[in-house]
């Protein structure tokens, strides 16, 4: 009996999950129109800004796995 639930389980998120169908991506040209991307500065705040929000996520993941415990 629990088998069956299982695969009644399993069918029913594979349902719902194709049922979704593929999801347009935000279309942000109207903001980044005036901005240029070109220099060095905007490289470097790009990539501190990538490794700040790595950093971020890893504290958080570590605060989260700590009230885990």
């Amino acid at each position: 009996m629990k088998k069956m639930n299982k695969v009644a389980l399993v069918s029913a998120v594979a349902a719902s999950v194709g049922a979704v169908g593929p999801v347009a991506a935000a279309d942000w040209s109207t903001m980044t129109t005036g901005l240029s991307f070109a220099g060095e500065e905007t490289a470097i705040i790009a990539i501190v800004g990538v490794l700040f929000g790595f950093y971020v996520v890893r504290k958080g993941a570590t605060l989260l796995l700590s009230m885990i415990r």
